[in-house]
């Protein structure tokens, strides 16, 4: 993000999957469904988003990434899913051919993360929804108060910390090492901020 009055760039990622030998079946979809997402589907998705505000430390993991994360940037900033919002963390996506759901993309993620410890957190996640067949919450919206992601690297951190399935993905000594080196950052960038502003005062 390099203006505050511009929403940004990120590199969106986008997940769907077929049944084991069924080559041109979308398993992400279920036109029966009331979503129009087959229960693997919702389960994915629930089990991201649990995990996401811990997520958010790997997939947009620099101060300032999280400047995208707010209203008007495309990416979303409570915690939930829809349908073809853009404004929506998680976003389900309807095929305009067959009008059908096809994959479900994560808006928060940027260039700035390391994709191979962005990838095996994001898949662990959304496994284990599917491994425990977890039921995906109702659609955000303006009445179901959803809650707010984490506005801070520093903040998704701190989830970080406590999430032990992302740790146990990442292994004691990366995990360890992972969070001493951003939160160095986020503070050092704390720092820098304060400085530029004390600056600017003076001026």
């Amino acid at each position: 993000k390099t203006s505050m009055m511009a929403a940004g760039s990120g590199s969106h990622l986008h997940f769907s999957f077929r049944e084991a030998g069924l080559q041109h079946r979308n398993a992400f979809s279920d036109p029966s469904q009331p979503t129009g997402i087959s229960y693997k589907g919702e389960s994915f998705i629930e089990g991201l988003l649990d995990h996401l505000p811990s997520l958010l430390s790997l997939s947009i993991p620099t101060v300032n990434s999280f400047r995208r994360v707010g209203p008007g940037c495309w990416t979303g900033h409570k915690l939930g899913w829809s349908t073809e919002d853009k404004d929506s963390p998680v976003r389900v996506c309807i095929d305009l051919n067959t009008q059908q759901a096809s994959n479900v993309e994560l808006k928060l993620s940027d260039a700035a993360a390391n994709i191979y410890l962005e990838l095996a957190t994001i898949l662990a996640a959304g496994m284990e929804g599917i491994k425990n067949g977890k039921v995906l919450r109702p659609m955000m919206n303006d009445e179901n108060n959803a809650l707010p992601l984490p506005q801070s690297l520093q903040e998704s951190l701190d989830s970080l910390k406590k999430d032990e399935l992302l740790l146990s993905i990442l292994g004691d000594e990366l995990s360890t090492a992972y969070v001493a080196v951003r939160e160095l950052e986020a503070r050092t960038e704390t720092r820098l901020e304060e400085e530029v502003a004390a600056a600017l005062n003076r001026a």
